[in-house]
C-alpha cells in the first residue's frame, strides 16, 4: 500500500500536457511583449551612435576650418579652365587627419583619381565613423560617368561610358544646394538667387563668415543612407524595377551615386521626393525618409540625423515641410527657421 502511494506521488511531480502548454503560452506572450521593447532600445542605441558619428564629422570639419580658415570644397574634379586636370576626390578625404586617420590620409595619393588602382587599398578601407549602425552592410561602388577636359582652353568635355568603381561606403553627406525646379516652386520671398551653390560645403569653398543665416540654423551634413542601393519608404528597389528615380535616360539602374566616401560625387541638391518615393517627378513635397536618391534619408523611425554648421547634431523630423528644409540648407537665404523641426 505504501509503495502504491509512493508511485502516485512520484507521478504527480511532473507536468500534465495542458500545464506545459499553458507555461509555453505564458512564456511566448512575455517574449512577444518584451521583444518590441528590446528592439526599440537597440534602435535608440544605434540612433545615439549615429549622432555621435556626425559629431565626430562636425569636429573634423571645424578643426579643418580652424587650420585653413576655410571650409573644404565638397569635391575635386576636372573642370573647364586651369583645373582641367584636377584629380577626382572628396571632402571626406581632406578631413581624414582630423579624425585620427592620418595614416590613411598619407596612404591616399592625391596625385591620382580616387578610383585609380594606386588608391584602391585606401578607398576600400571601411571607416565605422562614416556608417550609421542602423543601416545594413552592402557592397560599395559608384555607377557613374567620368567627365574630362583635354586642356585648359577647351570649352567642351568628353564623357566616359557609365561604369562601376568600387569603394567603401558612407551614410553621411553634405547638402550642396537646392534644385532649380524646387527653387522655382517656392514662394517669391523664399526663392534663392543662387540655389545650386547655397550650401556650406559646395563646389567652391566658403569661409565661416559666409554662413550669414547663423551656424545653428544651417545644415552641414545629413544622413543619406544605404547608397548605392536605392530605398524608397524603407523598401529596397530591386535592379530591373520600372524607373521612378532621377537621372538621365542612361541611368537605367537604381544605384544612386555618392555612397563611396572617397568619391567626387559628393553633396546633393535637395529636390524633394514624391510621397511614394518617386524622384523622377520633381520637385517633390516629401523632405525626409521617402527616398535616398540624393535626398535626406535614414533608417530611423520618424526622421533623420543632421549635423548643423555650429557642430551640433539634431534630429530632423520626417514631417518637416520642404520649405523649412530649404531654409535650413541655405547658408545665406535670410529665412526664419522653425525651432520645432
Amino acid at each position: 500500500m505504501k509503495m502504491l502511494l509512493s508511485l502516485r506521488d512520484r507521478r504527480r511531480l511532473g507536468f500534465t500536457l495542458i500545464e506545459l502548454l499553458v507555461v509555453i503560452g505564458i512564456i511566448g506572450a512575455m517574449v512577444g511583449l518584451l521583444l518590441p521593447a528590446i528592439q526599440s532600445a537597440r534602435e535608440a542605441a544605434r540612433r545615439m551612435q549615429c549622432g555621435n558619428n556626425l559629431k565626430q564629422v562636425g569636429l573634423a570639419l571645424h578643426n579643418y576650418e580652424s587650420a585653413f580658415r576655410i571650409w573644404p570644397a565638397q569635391s575635386t574634379a576636372p573642370t573647364q579652365g586651369k583645373d582641367f586636370n584636377a584629380r577626382r576626390g572628396s571632402w571626406l578625404t581632406a578631413v581624414l587627419p582630423f579624425v585620427e586617420q592620418d595614416g590613411l590620409f598619407k596612404e591616399f595619393n592625391p596625385q591620382l583619381h580616387w578610383h585609380e588602382a594606386g588608391n584602391k587599398t585606401s578607398v576600400m578601407t571601411e571607416l565605422p565613423m562614416l556608417r550609421c549602425p542602423s543601416v545594413p552592410d552592402r557592397q560599395g561602388f559608384e555607377w557613374t560617368v567620368l567627365v574630362d577636359y583635354a586642356n585648359a582652353t577647351t570649352t567642351t568635355f568628353t564623357t566616359s561610358p557609365r561604369n562601376f568603381f568600387d569603394g567603401a561606403t558612407t551614410d553621411y553627406t553634405n547638402v550642396g544646394g537646392i534644385g532649380t525646379q524646387l527653387n522655382a516652386s517656392l514662394p517669391p520671398a523664399q526663392k534663392l538667387s543662387d540655389p545650386l551653390n547655397c550650401g556650406v560645403l559646395k563646389p567652391n569653398a566658403v569661409k565661416l563668415s559666409d554662413v550669414l543665416d547663423g551656424l545653428s540654423n544651417t545644415l552641414l551634413v545629413t544622413e543619406c543612407v544605404g547608397r548605392p542601393e536605392m530605398y524608397q519608404n524603407g523598401r529596397l528597389v530591386p535592379d530591373g524595377a520600372v524607373k521612378n528615380w532621377s537621372g538621365l535616360s542612361s541611368v537605367t539602374k537604381p544605384f544612386p551615386t555618392g555612397g563611396v566616401w572617397a568619391s567626387h560625387n559628393k553633396g546633393f541638391l535637395i529636390d524633394g521626393a514624391q510621397p511614394d518615393g518617386n524622384t523622377l517627378i520633381s520637385p517633390g513635397t516629401c523632405s525626409v525618409n521617402c527616398s535616398n536618391d540624393n535626398e535626406v534619408y535614414s533608417f530611423h523611425v520618424g526622421g533623420a540625423q543632421a549635423l548643423l554648421a555650429d557642430g551640433s547634431v539634431r534630429f530632423i523630423t520626417a514631417s518637416i515641410p520642404i520649405e523649412q528644409l530649404v531654409a535650413l540648407a541655405s547658408r545665406n537665404g535670410h529665412e526664419l527657421n522653425d525651432p520645432n523641426y
